[in-house]
Protein backbone atom coordinates (compact mmCIF):
# COMPACT_ATOMS: atom_id res chain seq x y z
CA UNK A 1 0.00 0.00 0.00
CA UNK A 2 2.85 2.39 0.77
CA UNK A 3 4.29 1.90 -2.73
CA UNK A 4 0.88 2.58 -4.33
CA UNK A 5 0.60 5.77 -2.26
CA UNK A 6 4.02 6.91 -3.53
CA UNK A 7 2.91 6.27 -7.13
CA UNK A 8 -0.23 8.35 -6.64
CA UNK A 9 1.70 11.14 -4.91
CA UNK A 10 4.19 11.46 -7.77
CA UNK A 11 1.70 11.15 -10.63
CA UNK A 12 0.66 14.84 -10.78
CA UNK A 13 4.32 15.84 -10.92
CA UNK A 14 4.94 13.46 -13.79
CA UNK A 15 1.90 14.75 -15.66
CA UNK A 16 3.09 18.33 -15.31
CA UNK A 17 6.67 17.89 -16.53
CA UNK A 18 6.51 15.52 -19.48
CA UNK A 19 7.82 16.75 -22.84
CA UNK A 20 7.35 14.99 -26.15
CA UNK A 21 9.66 14.94 -29.15
CA UNK A 22 7.83 15.13 -32.47
CA UNK A 23 9.36 12.89 -35.15
CA UNK A 24 9.39 14.48 -38.59
CA UNK A 25 10.81 11.52 -40.54
CA UNK A 26 10.81 8.05 -38.93
CA UNK A 27 13.50 5.48 -39.64
CA UNK A 28 11.86 2.73 -41.69
CA UNK A 29 12.68 -0.89 -40.89
CA UNK A 30 12.30 -3.57 -43.57
CA UNK A 31 10.11 -6.04 -41.70
CA UNK A 32 11.31 -9.70 -41.82
CA UNK A 33 13.70 -8.72 -44.58
CA UNK A 34 11.09 -6.57 -46.33
CA UNK A 35 8.36 -7.29 -48.85
CA UNK A 36 9.43 -9.32 -51.87
CA UNK A 37 7.36 -9.87 -55.03
CA UNK A 38 4.16 -9.53 -53.02
CA UNK A 39 5.36 -11.89 -50.27
CA UNK A 40 6.03 -10.99 -46.63
CA UNK A 41 7.90 -12.74 -43.81
CA UNK A 42 10.37 -14.40 -46.17
CA UNK A 43 13.51 -13.59 -44.12
CA UNK A 44 15.39 -14.52 -47.28
CA UNK A 45 18.67 -13.66 -48.96
CA UNK A 46 16.76 -12.11 -51.84
CA UNK A 47 14.69 -9.90 -49.52
CA UNK A 48 17.93 -8.47 -48.08
CA UNK A 49 19.16 -7.57 -51.52
CA UNK A 50 15.85 -5.92 -52.44
CA UNK A 51 15.74 -3.97 -49.16
CA UNK A 52 19.21 -2.54 -49.82
CA UNK A 53 18.24 -1.62 -53.37
CA UNK A 54 15.13 0.13 -52.02
CA UNK A 55 17.27 2.29 -49.72
CA UNK A 56 16.54 0.72 -46.33
CA UNK A 57 19.29 1.15 -43.74
CA UNK A 58 17.48 -0.86 -41.05
CA UNK A 59 16.57 -4.46 -41.86
CA UNK A 60 14.78 -6.71 -39.39
CA UNK A 61 15.19 -10.48 -39.28
CA UNK A 62 13.47 -13.05 -37.08
CA UNK A 63 16.07 -15.28 -35.45
CA UNK A 64 15.15 -18.71 -34.07
CA UNK A 65 16.87 -22.06 -33.45
CA UNK A 66 16.70 -25.20 -35.56
CA UNK A 67 16.02 -28.54 -33.86
CA UNK A 68 19.78 -29.06 -33.52
CA UNK A 69 20.31 -25.62 -31.94
CA UNK A 70 21.66 -23.56 -34.84
CA UNK A 71 20.51 -19.95 -35.20
CA UNK A 72 18.70 -19.13 -38.47
CA UNK A 73 16.16 -16.63 -39.80
CA UNK A 74 12.47 -17.59 -39.88
CA UNK A 75 9.33 -15.82 -38.66
CA UNK A 76 8.13 -19.03 -37.00
CA UNK A 77 8.47 -22.73 -37.79
CA UNK A 78 4.81 -22.93 -38.67
CA UNK A 79 5.24 -20.11 -41.19
CA UNK A 80 8.51 -21.49 -42.56
CA UNK A 81 7.06 -24.96 -43.04
CA UNK A 82 4.06 -23.55 -44.90
CA UNK A 83 6.04 -21.33 -47.26
CA UNK A 84 8.55 -24.09 -48.06
CA UNK A 85 5.89 -26.66 -48.96
CA UNK A 86 6.00 -28.59 -45.70
CA UNK A 87 2.76 -27.38 -44.05
CA UNK A 88 2.11 -30.90 -42.76
CA UNK A 89 5.01 -30.45 -40.32
CA UNK A 90 3.11 -27.72 -38.41
CA UNK A 91 5.41 -25.88 -36.00
CA UNK A 92 8.05 -28.64 -35.94
CA UNK A 93 11.56 -27.19 -36.14
CA UNK A 94 13.71 -28.69 -38.92
CA UNK A 95 17.32 -29.72 -38.51
CA UNK A 96 19.85 -27.24 -39.89
CA UNK A 97 20.66 -29.41 -42.93
CA UNK A 98 16.95 -29.59 -43.80
CA UNK A 99 16.54 -25.84 -43.29
CA UNK A 100 19.28 -24.83 -45.75
CA UNK A 101 18.09 -27.33 -48.38
CA UNK A 102 14.62 -25.79 -48.68
CA UNK A 103 13.45 -22.92 -50.88
CA UNK A 104 10.96 -20.27 -49.72
CA UNK A 105 7.96 -20.08 -52.07
CA UNK A 106 9.93 -22.44 -54.28
CA UNK A 107 12.64 -19.91 -55.18
CA UNK A 108 14.08 -17.85 -52.32
CA UNK A 109 17.11 -18.75 -50.21
CA UNK A 110 16.82 -19.16 -46.41
CA UNK A 111 19.23 -17.16 -44.24
CA UNK A 112 21.59 -18.68 -41.70
CA UNK A 113 23.33 -16.70 -38.95
CA UNK A 114 26.59 -17.10 -40.87
CA UNK A 115 25.16 -15.67 -44.11
CA UNK A 116 23.51 -12.82 -42.17
CA UNK A 117 26.81 -12.01 -40.48
CA UNK A 118 28.69 -11.95 -43.80
CA UNK A 119 26.03 -9.78 -45.45
CA UNK A 120 26.03 -7.08 -42.76
CA UNK A 121 29.81 -7.08 -42.38
CA UNK A 122 30.12 -6.48 -46.14
CA UNK A 123 27.51 -3.66 -45.96
CA UNK A 124 28.79 -1.43 -43.12
CA UNK A 125 26.10 1.22 -43.68
CA UNK A 126 23.32 -1.20 -42.67
CA UNK A 127 21.81 -1.93 -39.24
CA UNK A 128 20.59 -5.40 -38.26
CA UNK A 129 17.30 -5.30 -36.36
CA UNK A 130 16.70 -8.50 -34.38
CA UNK A 131 13.36 -10.03 -33.40
CA UNK A 132 12.43 -13.25 -31.57
CA UNK A 133 15.86 -13.65 -29.92
CA UNK A 134 17.22 -11.22 -27.33
CA UNK A 135 19.63 -13.42 -25.37
CA UNK A 136 22.90 -11.49 -24.95
CA UNK A 137 24.80 -14.79 -24.91
CA UNK A 138 23.34 -15.97 -28.23
CA UNK A 139 23.79 -12.62 -29.97
CA UNK A 140 27.41 -12.31 -28.85
CA UNK A 141 28.10 -15.88 -29.98
CA UNK A 142 26.72 -15.44 -33.50
CA UNK A 143 27.32 -11.73 -34.20
CA UNK A 144 30.42 -10.70 -32.24
CA UNK A 145 31.34 -7.85 -34.62
CA UNK A 146 27.91 -6.29 -35.18
CA UNK A 147 27.10 -4.95 -31.71
CA UNK A 148 27.50 -1.30 -32.75
CA UNK A 149 25.03 -1.83 -35.63
CA UNK A 150 22.41 -4.01 -33.96
CA UNK A 151 18.94 -2.96 -32.87
CA UNK A 152 17.55 -5.64 -30.55
CA UNK A 153 13.97 -6.08 -29.38
CA UNK A 154 14.33 -7.32 -25.79
CA UNK A 155 11.74 -9.71 -24.37
CA UNK A 156 12.67 -9.26 -20.72
CA UNK A 157 13.99 -6.37 -18.65
CA UNK A 158 17.08 -8.44 -17.75
CA UNK A 159 17.92 -8.78 -21.46
CA UNK A 160 17.18 -5.08 -22.03
CA UNK A 161 19.45 -3.98 -19.19
CA UNK A 162 22.28 -6.35 -20.12
CA UNK A 163 22.23 -5.38 -23.80
CA UNK A 164 22.29 -1.67 -22.92
CA UNK A 165 25.23 -2.24 -20.58
CA UNK A 166 27.10 -4.17 -23.26
CA UNK A 167 26.80 -1.23 -25.65
CA UNK A 168 24.43 -2.48 -28.34
CA UNK A 169 23.52 0.30 -30.74
CA UNK A 170 19.85 0.43 -29.76
CA UNK A 171 17.75 -1.76 -27.48
CA UNK A 172 13.96 -1.78 -27.69
CA UNK A 173 11.94 -3.06 -24.75
CA UNK A 174 9.15 -5.17 -26.26
CA UNK A 175 5.44 -4.73 -25.54
CA UNK A 176 5.39 -8.54 -25.52
CA UNK A 177 8.02 -8.85 -22.79
CA UNK A 178 7.29 -11.40 -20.08
CA UNK A 179 7.73 -8.83 -17.29
CA UNK A 180 6.05 -5.94 -19.12
CA UNK A 181 3.92 -4.17 -16.51
CA UNK A 182 6.37 -4.40 -13.62
CA UNK A 183 9.32 -3.23 -15.73
CA UNK A 184 7.39 -0.27 -17.17
CA UNK A 185 6.20 0.84 -13.75
CA UNK A 186 9.67 0.64 -12.22
CA UNK A 187 11.95 1.58 -15.11
CA UNK A 188 9.88 4.04 -17.11
CA UNK A 189 6.92 5.50 -15.25
CA UNK A 190 8.64 5.78 -11.85
CA UNK A 191 12.27 5.56 -12.84
CA UNK A 192 14.40 7.24 -10.20
CA UNK A 193 12.64 5.53 -7.34
CA UNK A 194 14.17 2.19 -8.32
CA UNK A 195 17.54 0.88 -9.40
CA UNK A 196 18.13 -0.19 -12.99
CA UNK A 197 18.49 1.17 -16.51
CA UNK A 198 15.71 3.51 -17.61
CA UNK A 199 13.65 2.16 -20.50
CA UNK A 200 14.31 4.62 -23.34
CA UNK A 201 12.72 2.73 -26.26
CA UNK A 202 9.50 0.71 -26.55
CA UNK A 203 8.70 -1.62 -29.45
CA UNK A 204 4.91 -1.33 -29.73
CA UNK A 205 2.35 -3.11 -31.87
CA UNK A 206 -0.25 -0.79 -33.39
CA UNK A 207 -2.97 -2.58 -31.38
CA UNK A 208 -1.39 -1.31 -28.13
CA UNK A 209 -1.70 2.38 -28.98
CA UNK A 210 -5.19 2.82 -27.50
CA UNK A 211 -4.58 0.77 -24.37
CA UNK A 212 -5.21 2.89 -21.22
CA UNK A 213 -1.81 2.03 -19.70
CA UNK A 214 0.05 3.11 -22.86
CA UNK A 215 -1.95 6.34 -22.94
CA UNK A 216 -0.90 7.00 -19.34
CA UNK A 217 2.75 6.35 -20.18
CA UNK A 218 2.50 8.54 -23.26
CA UNK A 219 1.20 11.47 -21.21
CA UNK A 220 3.54 11.13 -18.26
CA UNK A 221 6.98 9.96 -19.40
CA UNK A 222 8.97 10.54 -22.55
CA UNK A 223 10.23 7.53 -24.49
CA UNK A 224 10.96 6.69 -28.12
CA UNK A 225 8.67 4.35 -30.06
CA UNK A 226 9.47 1.65 -32.61
CA UNK A 227 6.05 0.84 -34.10
CA UNK A 228 5.08 -2.38 -35.87
CA UNK A 229 3.80 -3.12 -38.42
CA UNK A 230 2.67 -0.16 -40.58
CA UNK A 231 2.01 -0.51 -44.32
CA UNK A 232 -0.27 2.52 -44.66
CA UNK A 233 0.27 5.77 -42.76
CA UNK A 234 -3.49 6.41 -42.83
CA UNK A 235 -4.00 3.45 -40.49
CA UNK A 236 -2.28 5.33 -37.66
CA UNK A 237 -3.51 8.52 -36.01
CA UNK A 238 -1.23 11.50 -36.59
CA UNK A 239 -0.50 11.88 -32.86
CA UNK A 240 1.08 8.42 -32.85
CA UNK A 241 2.76 8.75 -36.26
CA UNK A 242 4.54 11.83 -35.00
CA UNK A 243 5.84 9.87 -31.98
CA UNK A 244 7.16 6.82 -33.85
CA UNK A 245 10.90 7.27 -34.37
CA UNK A 246 11.15 3.86 -36.04
CA UNK A 247 8.48 2.06 -38.10
CA UNK A 248 8.54 -1.58 -39.16
CA UNK A 249 7.02 -1.99 -42.63
CA UNK A 250 6.60 -4.41 -45.51
CA UNK A 251 5.70 -1.85 -48.16
CA UNK A 252 6.41 1.78 -47.18
CA UNK A 253 9.13 3.35 -49.30
CA UNK A 254 12.18 5.07 -47.86
CA UNK A 255 11.80 8.83 -48.28
CA UNK A 256 8.10 8.55 -49.03
CA UNK A 257 7.02 10.20 -45.78
CA UNK A 258 3.48 10.58 -44.47
CA UNK A 259 1.37 12.92 -46.56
Amino acid sequence: MKRVAVYILFLPLLLSCVTQRVVTEPELIAHAGGGLDGYVYTNSCESLEKAVAAGYKYIELDLIMTSDSVLVAAHSWDTFNRITGCAYKGDEAPAFSDFVSRRIHGRYTPLTADSINRFFLSNPELYLVVDKTSSPRVLEQYFPDLKNRMVVEAFSYDDYSTLVEKGYYRVLYSCMASDLNRALMRNLLFHGLFKGKRIEWLALHTSVLNHPFFKLLNKTRYFDIALFTVDNYDDILEEYRSRAAMIYTNTLLVGQGAE
